[in-house]
């Protein structure tokens, strides 16, 4: 089995060369997803040690990383390929259905051990 990382900005994909186009079987992704109507609840530890762009997106466009994400994955995913994604509990739904919409199929949304809604994964 070949593993290959990629690090890239996802807002910035169109620096992507697509000319040595790989596939790959999965994109795995913990984008930023709170938004900024919660930042007051977060917990000061969070708010100290984590860099603001890391953690926060607009509240009128809380899916702007995953939309980047699955649309990108509709190029570079292999048929059957996987998407996992880590989610804001607010806007799982919404979530699936940006994925159902943009044609990826399967999608789950899984809990994490607190019982909060937390991850996300689709295939093409």
């Amino acid at each position: 089995m070949n593993v290959l990382f990629k690090q890239i900005d996802i807002l910035s994909a169109e620096q992507i060369e697509h000319s040595s186009l790989i596939k790959f079987d999965l994109i795995v992704s913990n984008p930023p997803y709170v938004m900024e109507q919660e930042k007051m609840a977060m917990e000061r530890n969070v708010l100290d040690y984590e860099p603001s762009l890391a953690l926060f997106v607009p509240d009128n466009n809380a899916l702007l990383f995953y939309k980047a994400i699955a649309g990108l994955g509709k190029i570079y995913l292999k048929r059957g390929g996987q998407l996992y994604f880590e989610i804001n509990p607010l806007c799982g739904a919404e979530c699936a259905a940006m994925l159902r919409d943009a044609g990826y199929m399967d999608i789950r949304r899984s809990f994490d051990i607190s019982g909060n809604e937390r991850f996300i994964k689709a295939s093409l």
